[in-house]
């Protein structure tokens, strides 16, 4: 990897810049980023871009890391049902904003699979940090010791990429409401839950 440019002051405002314009365009649908066109659309030198930012990798790491930067660390209030709760939120917002719709769009479609391996690379540490909520919860015994981490975070996580993508729109705040009770009583409970709408047999 590329040397960054040292933090603060004006190298810092020209990361800034570069990870801004490179997010903009995979906003677009766009993951074959040349140094060139972030330069011109970041506002700074072509030379700068092509002595830190070389390749179309570094351009698409760098758009990721000001995407993912934005609001979705794992909460850590003390309470398993507020940390749910608070993260199903950050994550509703997240994975409605049009560069992350865009970005599902080509990772669903399969045709660029360098693209799909960073942003796997660049959510790793931060699924990481979602299990370690989970694991604190575990901890207090607030969540089931049978309750598998990944499972948990996949079945909340998932609906809310799906449903931008598929359906061009955010969950209402009912539907939020309803997976987050969803997800919390599969983990704390194994009573059955009864799906919404469906009439209960009766003798």
């Amino acid at each position: 990897m590329v040397a960054r440019v040292r933090a603060g002051g004006r190298s810092e405002r020209t990361r800034q810049k570069v990870g801004e314009a490179s997010l903009g365009l995979l906003a677009e649908g766009r993951t074959a980023l040349s140094p060139a066109e972030v330069a011109a659309r970041a506002g700074v030198s072509r030379a700068t871009v092509y002595r830190w930012w070389p390749t179309k990798t570094e351009l698409l790491r760098e758009g990721l890391a000001a995407h993912t930067a934005r609001r979705i660390d794992a909460p850590d209030t003390g309470s398993w049902r507020d940390d749910l709760q608070a993260l199903a939120h950050r994550l509703a917002t997240f994975f409605s904003d049009p560069a992350e719709v865009a970005m599902s769009a080509v990772m669903a479609s399969g045709a660029a699979p360098d693209f799909d391996a960073l942003v796997l690379e660049q959510f790793e540490p931060v699924f990481d940090a979602w299990r370690g909520m989970v694991e604190r919860a575990r901890a207090r015994n607030e969540v089931r010791a049978d309750v598998d981490a990944d499972a948990v975070l996949l079945s909340l996580a998932s609906p809310l990429v799906v449903i931008p993508l598929l359906f061009h729109r955010a969950l209402t705040a009912d539907e939020l409401e309803h997976l987050i009770d969803v997800v919390y009583a599969g983990s704390v409970s194994r009573a059955p839950i009864q799906p919404a709408g469906r009439a209960r047999p009766t003798r």
